[in-house]
């Protein structure tokens, strides 16, 4: 288990004792993850868990349906246990373009993903997303989706992603976890795919 879990006083505040200790019972199933605590930039905050460390970037990305031309996206991604973990996040700039973004993320993952074999492509909403200190806001959803994406030797690979939209002041967010087809099914109760989920926090 992790020590910096140990050093989370503010979890037992967030969270309350009940919730921690599910927290670290759920990081105890997944021994073989390297768990640390991820403090993004230019993210309102946001305190996050990654089961790697992982690599940062910053891009101008033009999100379709989303007016007003390309956003300075931050992308957070690495692997570990076969599967690709992930946190996307960009300044709105204002209520309304907020509004905008959330959908408008979804739905650029989901052509992302439904573009190269679209009679194979999936989608189910699983609902509100529930991320502790976000904002409550219509668009925060949880999706569970399953298409296809290019590889760079130009041929398609199967996958499964789960992913969350929120939103904190102006920023909006897409954190999501990618795994190959191949490797066997993607599950929602994944103890590792829900220690990730809790592991978002905004403390206050």
């Amino acid at each position: 288990m992790p020590d910096v879990l140990i050093r989370r006083r503010w979890n037992a505040l967030l969270l309350g004792l009940p919730g921690l200790l599910g927290l670290l019972g759920l990081l105890a199933c997944t021994p073989s993850l390297n768990w640390r605590e991820i403090k993004p930039a230019d993210a309102q905050g946001l305190v996050a868990l990654f089961p790697c460390k992982p690599d940062e970037s910053t891009r101008q990305l033009a999100v379709p349906g989303l007016p007003g031309g390309p956003v300075r996206m931050h992308v957070l991604s690495c692997e570990a246990g076969g599967l690709r973990w992930a946190l996307s996040h960009m300044d709105a700039g204002s209520p309304q373009r907020l509004t905008q973004a959330l959908p408008a993320l979804d739905e650029a993952l989901w052509r992302n993903l439904s573009t190269a074999q679209p009679a194979q492509a999936r989608q189910e909403a699983l609902g509100a997303a529930r991320i502790q200190g976000a904002d409550s806001h219509a668009g925060a959803r949880q999706w569970l989706l399953a298409g296809a994406r290019p590889t760079p030797l130009n041929q398609v690979q199967s996958v499964q992603v789960m992913s969350w939209s929120f939103a904190r002041g102006l920023t909006a967010f897409q954190a999501s976890v990618w795994k190959d087809k191949a490797q066997g099914a993607l599950q929602v109760h994944d103890p590792a795919i829900e220690a990730f989920e809790q592991g978002f926090n905004f403390p206050r």
